[in-house]
Order: C-alpha cells, then structure tokens, then sequence
C-alpha cells in the first residue's frame, strides 16, 4: 500500500487517506513495515509493507480445525464406515450360513473363503487407481459411484444361483464400491483434525463396529425369518440410503497444501518408512481378518448354535465400538505408533493365552471384546501415521499404495484361516482351530513390532533434524520423503520419549 501525503494536508485528510487503500492485516500472522520517502514536491510517500511472520501454527485460526463442520465430517465418516465395513464384517454370518448349510451344491470351505477375500481387497488393490480418478472427477461423485456399486452388488447377490454370480457380485462388485466410498472418505478426517485427529479417526471408525452389530444381529434374524438372500436385500437398501447421507455431508476441506493425486511416487517408493507401514498393514490384516471371518465358526465349533456365534461376532463389534475411542484418545494423548504397539501386542498374547484354550461362550465373548477393542487401531492411526510419516500434500497417494498391500492381505487372509482350519466345518471340534490363533498371534506379534520400528524411525529422523536446526513439529506442510535415516539411529530411538508422541 502507498500513499502520498502533502506537506498541507491537515491531520484528518490524512488519516482519510491512508484508510482508503488499506488491506487487511491479521496481527497474529502478520506485522507492518512502514517505510517513509521524502519526495521533491515536500510530500511524504508512505508505504506499509507486510513481513511474512508466522506466529501461529497454519490452519490454527481456522473454525473448522478441531471444532465447527469438523465434527460434522467425524459423523458423515462414521455413516461412511458404517455402510461399508460394518457391513461387510456382516460376511461371517453369510459365511456361516454357506457353509453349514449347503447352500450352493457343490460348493465347499474354500469357495466361500475366496468371497470374503475378493469383497476385502479387489477394490483395496486398485486403491491407486482410485485416487486418480477422485482427482480427476472430484469427491463426491467418486464417492456416489462407490454407493451405487455397493447397492447394485448385494442386490445382485441376492438373486444369485450360481456360486461364480456371488463371486462376481458379493465378491468383486461389492469390493470396488467399498474402495470408491472408503478410500476417498479416510483421508477427510486428517484434513479437519489437528489436536484431536487421531481420536476424531476413532470415533469415526467406530462406525464399522455399530455396523458391525447392526447387521450381524439384525441380518442373522433376517436370515431365521426369511432367507440369507433376502438379508442380502435388506443390507443393501440400508446401506444405500446411509452412504448417500454421509455423501450429502462431506466435503473437501478448503485452504489446504496440494494435494498429489496420483498413482505413485518415485521418492515415496525409496523411502524404507513405506516398506515398513506396508508390513505393518500386511500382517495386521492377516490377524484382524482370520479372527474377524472366524470366531463365529469357532463358538459352532463348541457346542454352541449358529446365533450364539452372530452374537460371538457381534460383540468384536461392541468392543470396536467403545474400544476405538479409547485408543484414539489415548493415542493423541500418547502417540498413535506408541499405544497401537501396546494394543496388538495385547491382542497377539491373548490368541495364544485365551482363544487356544477357550471352551465355554463367556470365555470367547470376552475374548471377542477385547479383541475387537484393540486389533481395529489401525483404521483410527493410519491415516495420522502417514501425516506424520510423508506430510499431509502425499498422504492420498501413499494411504491409496498402502490400500494395496493391505487388499492382497485381506484377498488371502480368509484363505489362509480356512485353510489352516481342519475338517469342512459343521462339527464340534475346538481344536480344528488351533492353527489359525497361532497364525493370528504371530501376525499381530510381527505388526506390533514393525509398528515400534516405525516410531524409532520417526523419533530418528527428527532427532536428526532437530541436529540439523530444522523445525520438525508441524509435519502437515512439510515433504520428509528425501530424508534417509540409519537404521542404528533407528533402533537407538525405539523406546525414546523425546522429540514429541509419536
């Protein structure tokens, strides 16, 4: 701004004038440079200028940060995740009743197991994919075509004869309406949660849990009543009518860095961090969905009746539910790496300490609980893990990559349990499935450590930072992935509570 000032103006003129160009200046963020020249006339030439002094943090005055339409974006996650992976964690009791019942002639465990894989991770896999096409088109219509697909699958199930129609429509069709409604949604809640971000993340994802509740009780009385195919109908109507709720409420938040919508990113392909988080996911999935597609299975295996076991699955849904918040608030308390490692620590030691010997139903509900508490971290952390790992400009392309290992782990997770199960199922033998708890321990075991490597390695790269005399604390607007940490640093920095939660 300049402004001429004669040496006759009086004092009013002047103040009239070097108000009629003013701009508007936020003190918090900016101070003024007022620079004064004599001219040759006697005038002053006044000219205010702006210094670029950052005094708070970007985004921190904004009122939709923590607080506002944030927590309306919380909500229409919450529907998003209660539409899709509620309602798929529902696929037990369809398992179950395939099974148990014969419903496709012909058709045995591992037939039914590949449906459950295909509807996890087809749609996962093309996750990089995915997020081209939602920048390309925008979020809502990508997440509308997602809703659309998800309907017309399960409506499409339900009138299927053959087994290779449930694999098109239960299996593949509904897998790629899970991945355009839950890839494009997971990255919402990061964009308006900074303080509260990884427990906004749970909170939203504790809508898989009520879903999960929802439709393993409700679908299994549908499934007594009527049939497993009208289920499947029912499902799908209340499936749809939530997703085009939860479409209606998001959107994008404004006044963010860049966001990278492409497939991948040759730096973020170096970066050992990726492999690591790529691990972490795989062997995480292993676990969740082997005990997640099995523990209904496994209470028909004691004794108990097909509804016992809906209640068996229900009820990781309840600990899901009320278990997820808690994480979460723990984890921004905490850190999300540090209390995630503590959780599937847990849940690997209680597979081999409570599922192998259990033998009564109180037993496995309370395992069921807990269980479902804990192994679901993952969906309330990744997204923040990734902020903190690459910034938030390439948390899209790298969550959609890391999508991919965590669809082929959940295209074979089902499989595998199946396959490590003994005997076709139908019979009571508690013992067929001692294979698989071990596997699942194992798996969660390899997660938690993987996830402890992970906060070494962002404890090490800050610390070198920090030597280096850089700023490390606001990783939304920051690009970490030319940074190249050893691994010694790493490991000497696992259990260290320096440098911020982690």
């Amino acid at each position: 701004m300049r402004v001429s000032i004669s040496s006759n103006m009086s004092s009013s003129e002047i103040k009239e004038a070097s108000s009629s160009d003013k701009e508007d200046l936020t003190p918090s963020k900016v101070h003024t440079r007022i620079d004064v020249e004599n001219n040759s006339d006697g005038s002053l030439d006044i000219e205010a200028g702006k210094e670029n002094v950052v005094d708070s943090p970007p985004g921190s005055d904004d009122p939709d940060i923590d607080a506002g339409y944030a927590w309306v974006i919380c909500f229409a996650c919450f529907l998003f995740n209660f539409a899709t992976w509620g309602m798929n964690s529902g696929f037990a009791i369809y398992f179950a009743n395939y099974l148990n019942n014969n419903t496709f002639p012909g058709a045995n465990k591992m037939d039914y197991s590949y449906i459950g894989g295909l509807a996890f991770g087809v749609g996962l896999f093309f996750s990089p994919v995915l997020t081209v096409i939602q920048g390309k088109i925008g979020l809502r219509p990508t997440l509308a075509i997602g809703n659309c697909l998800e309907f017309t699958a399960l409506m499409l199930a339900s009138f299927s004869t053959k087994l290779w129609q449930l694999y098109l429509t239960q299996g593949v069709m509904q897998s790629l309406g899970l991945a355009f409604l839950s890839v494009p949604s997971v990255s919402l809640v990061p964009q308006y949660f900074r303080k509260r971000r990884i427990l906004a993340g749970s909170l939203a994802t504790a809508g898989s849990g009520v879903g999960g509740i929802v439709f393993n009780l409700g679908m299994q009385k549908v499934v007594e009543a009527r049939s497993v195919f009208w289920a499947l109908r029912v499902q799908s109507i209340i499936a749809f009518v939530l997703g085009w709720v939860a479409i209606a409420l998001a959107k994008k938040k404004k006044n963010l860095p860049p966001i990278k919508f492409a497939m991948f990113d040759k730096e973020v392909l170096k970066s050992a961090s990726f492999y690591l988080l790529a691990f972490f996911c795989i062997t995480c999935m292993f676990g969740y969905v082997i005990v997640l597609y099995t523990l209904a299975q496994f209470t028909t295996s004691l004794g108990y009746s097909e509804y016992q076991g809906s209640i068996v699955s229900a009820m990781v849904q309840v600990g899901s539910c009320f278990g997820r918040p808690i994480v979460g608030y723990a984890s921004d308390r905490l850190g999300a790496a540090t209390v995630s490692t503590t959780a599937y620590t847990i849940v690997g030691i209680l597979c081999f300490a409570m599922w192998i010997p259990a033998r009564s139903l109180a037993t496995v509900i309370v395992f069921a609980i807990i269980q479902g508490g804990l192994m679901g971290a993952i969906y309330g952390m990744i997204a923040p893990l990734i902020a903190r790992l690459f910034g938030l400009k390439k948390m899209n392309l790298v969550l959609a990559n890391v999508w991919c290992f965590l669809g082929i782990a959940g295209l074979f997770s089902p499989v595998i349990g199946i396959k490590l199960k003994h005997g076709e199922g139908g019979f009571v033998d508690p013992t067929q499935y001692v294979d698989c708890s071990i596997f699942a321990g194992v798996s969660f075991m390899c997660c938690a450590l993987t996830l402890l490597i992970i906060r070494g390695y962002i404890k090490a790269r800050d610390y070198m930072l920090a030597q280096r005399g850089g700023d490390s604390k606001d990783t939304d607007f920051s690009d970490y992935t030319g940074i190249t940490v050893p691994f010694t640093q790493v490991f000497r920095h696992m259990f260290s509570y320096k440098y911020g939660k982690i």
